[in-house]
């Protein structure tokens, strides 16, 4: 009879450490599962982020890449006076006209072109042509590229 009593005392005595025990481990899991799910959601932000950089990037190189056929139009000679002309008129016409409108979540990018300073000798003048393109994803993420490309005439 003793013996039942004090297996009884020892069985209820371990019952609180049980509860104490489950507290621990459920705790324990939802901090594991908390700390997971904060990792997932920041990896799809920084391939959100990705994704657009890329976009805007492309979006920048075929910019330039517009402004030169522009600046070089086929035909052309390349001459000092032959640039200024068409630089002026990339700068009248600052973007390319392209419709992006359901294609990327991208802004139209911003085309410019610097003319040198007149003061500099005709083997110095070098021309820029600055593109920058606008990626976002709504309110949350808006990313920005730029591009420089400088060019000297060819033609003199």
């Amino acid at each position: 009879m003793y013996l039942k009593q004090r297996r009884a005392a020892k069985v209820k005595r371990q019952q609180g450490n049980m509860i104490i025990m489950a507290v621990f481990i459920v705790v324990v899991m939802s901090l594991l599962a908390t700390n997971l799910i904060r990792i997932k959601w920041s990896n799809q932000d920084t391939l959100t982020r990705e994704n657009l950089g890329t976009q805007a990037w492309f979006l920048a190189n075929s910019a330039s890449e517009w402004a030169l056929t522009r600046l070089y139009p086929i035909g052309g000679d390349g001459s000092l006076s032959e640039l200024a002309t068409n630089c002026t008129a990339i700068n009248n016409n600052t973007t390319a006209g392209v419709d992006l409108a359901d294609e990327l979540p991208c802004n139209e990018p911003i085309i410019s072109c610097t003319a040198p300073e007149a003061t500099l000798p005709d083997d110095l003048k070098y021309y820029r042509i600055t593109t920058q393109a606008v990626c976002s994803s709504g309110s949350i993420f808006q990313v920005q590229r730029e591009q420089e490309v400088w060019l000297k005439a060819v033609g003199e």
